[in-house]
């Protein structure tokens, strides 16, 4: 009994009159997969200028810069005093010798020595203004009590943090480097994506020609690359106001960035708006496009593999 099921049951061969159609299927895999990576490389880099700027700040100015252009006071007249002055919760963050020369308090009194300053009043104070003293807190310890200050042993082995011009100095650099790699990779990843749908489709239809296996795998693949499409095609050209789109332009992203930043804390509107368009589109591009790879793969392993 068990020999007359074994029997039944159908046992694929190789299709000779296929090789002709296998020839061609090959050829085709061979483009298909070349603008699959294509494709996908320029998506991710789309979705990875949004995480870098979003969570890691790559492209951020910092706050001290906004309010230096928001000072009516041009930058040539403050001299090294007042910008110290001004900012007294980035100097210590500095490099070192930045640092001491803030703690200095020799800028206040030239001719007094600062050990001595700080160990001992002066003798030749009066009366009066030692009672004074004694009754106001001397503001001379606060200015140096918990400053570090640089050795040469310690400051060797630590590398010294960017200032705000050096942090400002790499935003932009940052900015022009991202512009510079994603407006032509929003070109062709548009290109790419349609030719790929193109190469899917003749797939298809060589493997209907041939009678091959592997037909509802490759029809799923092509729905869903063009669920892809959707997500990539620049439909602003089109549709007045449809900015949604995977492969999105850089300068959108940061304008965008900056209105978010700028709303009122309980506007919900605005920031289901913008994770919705640079976060969500490009996530689900990807997913598409993988889906879409892995279908096309096992349509391939049934209309290709299996005649060889």
């Amino acid at each position: 009994m068990a020999q007359e099921q074994k029997r039944d049951q159908m046992v694929r061969l190789p299709n000779p009159s296929a090789q002709p159609f296998v020839a061609a299927l090959k050829t085709a895999r061979f483009f298909a997969v070349l603008f699959f990576w294509v494709t996908m490389v320029c998506v991710l880099a789309h979705a990875t200028a949004f995480f870098l700027m979003e969570w890691f700040g790559l492209y951020d100015v910092p706050a001290s810069e906004a309010r230096a252009t928001a000072d009516p006071a041009p930058e040539t007249v403050r001299g090294p005093a007042a910008r110290r002055a001004e900012a007294p919760a980035e100097t210590w963050l500095s490099l070192f010798e930045s640092t001491a020369l803030a703690a200095d308090p020799g800028e206040l009194f030239p001719n007094v020595e600062p050990s001595l300053k700080s160990r001992k009043p002066a003798p030749s104070k009066p009366a009066a203004e030692e009672s004074v003293a004694d009754e106001a807190p001397a503001p001379e310890p606060s200015a140096t009590e918990g400053v570090v200050v640089a050795e040469p042993g310690n400051a060797t082995g630590k590398p010294a943090p960017l200032t705000p011009e050096q942090r400002r100095g790499r935003a932009l650099y940052y900015r022009n480097l991202t512009t510079g790699l994603l407006r032509p990779a929003r070109i062709i990843g548009v290109l790419s994506a349609m030719l790929l749908a193109v190469t899917v489709f003749i797939y298809l239809q060589i493997a209907l020609l041939g009678r091959l296996a592997g037909i509802r795998q490759l029809t799923r693949a092509l729905f869903v690359l063009l669920l892809f499409l959707w997500t990539v095609l620049p439909w602003e050209s089109i549709f007045e106001g449809f900015r949604t789109s995977a492969l999105f332009d850089f300068e959108m992203l940061l304008e965008a960035h900056t209105a978010r930043l700028g709303a009122a804390p309980g506007d919900w509107v605005p920031q289901l708006s913008y994770y919705g368009r640079f976060l969500i589109t490009p996530v689900a591009a990807v997913l598409l496009l993988a889906w879409s790879g892995i279908q096309f793969a096992s349509g391939y392993n049934r209309s290709v593999l299996a005649n060889e």
